[in-house]
C-alpha cells in the first residue's frame, strides 16, 4: 500500500488566506469582493488553483501598500515597471 503524500501548500495560498482573515471576511464575502465563487477562494487557499491575473491585481489593492507588491509581482508587475509609467 502506498503512503499518501501531502504536498506543502504554496506560499501564495497561505498569503491569500491570511489576507482574507486579516480583513475579517468569510470565503463567500471575500469571493464577492473579487467577483468569483467561494469555491474558487477555497481552492486558492488550499493551493489547488492559483488566482487569475485580474484577481491578483484586486488582491494587491485589498492588501494595501505594505503587502500589495507580493500579489502584483505574482503576475509580473514590478515597482520598476510602475515607476517607468509615472
Amino acid at each position: 500500500m502506498r503512503a499518501a503524500t501531502k504536498m506543502a501548500r504554496p506560499s501564495w495560498a497561505s498569503r491569500i488566506e491570511k489576507l482574507r482573515q486579516r480583513l475579517n471576511l468569510s470565503q463567500t464575502d471575500f469571493a464577492n469582493h473579487l467577483g468569483v465563487s467561494a469555491m474558487a477562494v477555497s481552492r486558492w487557499e488550499r493551493g489547488i488553483n492559483e488566482p487569475p491575473a485580474k484577481c491578483y491585481v484586486m488582491l494587491g489593492k485589498m492588501a494595501g501598500p505594505e503587502e500589495c507588491w507580493f500579489y502584483w509581482e505574482r503576475i509580473g508587475i514590478s515597482k520598476r515597471d510602475v515607476a517607468k509609467m509615472s
